[in-house]
């Protein structure tokens, strides 16, 4: 657009974005609902020691899945205007790099199982390195899609993918397949995933291969290649930590524990960042409209995630063991410990995407080392302390990188703190209260009533108060639930 024509958060972005989280949400509920569903069941059936291994063989295969995508397909979203040679080169680059990643992940994976003490994950670990090669053909027509808001499409892609994958890992499971179970999950998934995204995009590949292109979006992608990296080992280091110096039951117990708490998280908060990065780069050129479009996101994420994870923490100790057995009464503790995350996870989730738009690459090089450096320091520090030291320490460190997390935001975009804390402040309040009152509630029902009725009667009544005070404290949130109201209405005449 023009200067006489800027962008803005109108009525018009706002319905689309609003539109394209709706779907977002419905595909993350359903998802993470059937992921959960499926998980429980998983955990049931396998040992600690299995969903450890995979925990290590995960993190592997993820790195390399940022190596082999370069950060080239997100150039997709960014990009103002795409050209046929421009789409060729991103296409044809990543086949590449996620076939040299595949073949890499192949002849590593012996010595990686070696060096971790697990000479049996070498196998399921090359065979895993398969959903590399496999993503790459379906990848670039999804971002094709949703550069266009088709968050729909991606919900249909997600849930078929984890129905098909689900339900052959449980059936793996069931005929005492263990380990590989997990690995069988995974190929399915991503192989429902490619065939959908193909048939959501009427784009077929050319041979327009472009090497100046490349260069530059790798060139440009470096600093992203390396943050995501970044990110990747600090969330994964204290696994890898856990399983060299205790072991992998250990990584089981501390995995299904952060596992259950990013399962409610990233349903909650990533159907707004998935779409925040097509909206605020939509307003990047006007800093008023961009406030307004990042409050406006990050409020509404905040409303679902604190809830969420503050409810979730309060009931944990008896939820995990209920819902995944008594094996896993040491994961439901850990949970709780990894509730308080509810603020920096969430802002987190936004930093990354917000700075990426806005062109902050230093910001984000300078805020991912200092993370993963703070982390592998207080990592080392509390493992001859055990995982309930190792797991404080990841939270702390959370907290301890938020300010310089703040800072950096608002250096780049000029969203202030103040900012940020307006759009949050209600939910967090509102949460508090209610993460309060169920503690208090578990303490009084401690001896009188167990398991599933404990967790039927609070959660319901957790989510009426937090609703309750929510209103009562924020004129914002009873507007917007007066102007949802009134659009329904609409609708239905």
């Amino acid at each position: 657009m023009n200067a006489e024509t800027p962008d803005r958060f109108d009525e018009k972005l706002r319905a689309r974005s609003r539109s394209s989280i709706g779907w977002t949400v419905t595909r993350f509920l359903s998802d993470q609902l059937f992921s959960f569903v499926v998980f429980v069941v998983l955990a049931r059936l396998l040992s600690r020691t299995d969903i450890g291994a995979f925990a290590v063989m995960a993190a592997t295969a993820e790195a390399f899945r940022i190596i082999a995508t370069a950060g080239l397909v997100q150039t997709i979203a960014r990009k103002r205007e795409v050209t046929p040679a421009f789409l060729d080169t991103i296409y044809r680059s990543q086949q590449v790099l996620s076939f040299i990643s595949a073949g890499l992940i192949m002849a590593l994976a012996q010595p990686i199982a070696d060096w971790m003490g697990v000479p049996g994950i070498a196998l399921p670990l090359a065979v895993m390195s398969l959903t590399l090669p496999l993503s790459s053909f379906g990848s670039t027509h999804l971002a094709l899609r949703l550069r266009e808001f088709g968050h729909r499409t991606t919900a249909l892609r997600s849930v078929v993918g984890g129905v098909l994958g689900g339900a052959c890992a449980v059936a793996a499971a069931f005929a005492g397949l263990g380990l590989w179970s997990l690995v069988i999950q995974r190929i399915v998934t991503e192989l429902a995933g490619v065939v959908l995204s193909r048939r959501s995009y009427d784009w077929k590949p050319g041979w327009n291969f472009d090497w100046g292109i490349l260069r530059g979006n790798l060139m440009l992608n470096a600093s992203l290649i390396y943050v995501q990296l970044v990110f990747l080992a600090t969330v994964r280091v204290q696994e890898v930590a856990i399983g060299a110096g205790i072991g992998l039951a250990a990584v089981g117990v501390y995995r299904t524990a952060w596992r259950t708490v990013e399962l409610i998280g990233r349903g909650a908060i990533q159907p707004f960042t998935q779409v925040a990065v097509q909206t605020l780069a939509r307003v990047k050129n006007e800093p008023a409209e961009l406030r307004r479009a990042y409050q406006w996101m990050i409020a509404q994420a905040a409303a679902l995630s604190f809830p969420a994870l503050v409810g979730f923490g309060a009931l944990a100790p008896v939820a995990v063991p209920t819902v995944f057995g008594d094996k896993w009464h040491e994961a439901g503790e850990l949970a709780q410990v990894f509730a308080f995350m509810a603020v920096p996870f969430t802002l987190n989730f936004f930093a990354s995407p917000s700075l990426s738009v806005l062109g902050g690459s230093r910001s984000l090089i300078s805020l991912s080392t200092t993370q993963l450096v703070l982390g592998v320091i207080l990592t080392l520090a509390s493992l001859p302390y055990g995982l309930f030291a190792v797991a404080i320490s990841y939270v702390g460190r959370a907290y301890l990188t938020m300010p310089l997390q703040v800072f950096l935001l608002q250096r780049v975009s000029g969203i202030r703190f103040a900012d940020t804390l307006r759009a949050v402040g209600s939910p967090l309040v509102a949460s508090s209260v209610m993460g309060i009152a169920l503690a208090i509630a578990m303490r009084l029902l401690e001896g009188r009533m167990e398991g599933w009725t404990t967790i039927l009667l609070l959660s319901p009544l957790g989510g009426i108060l937090y609703a309750a005070v929510l209103l009562a404290i924020s004129r914002p949130w009873r507007q917007r639930l007066a102007s949802t109201l009134k659009r329904t209405r609409k609708s239905r005449i």
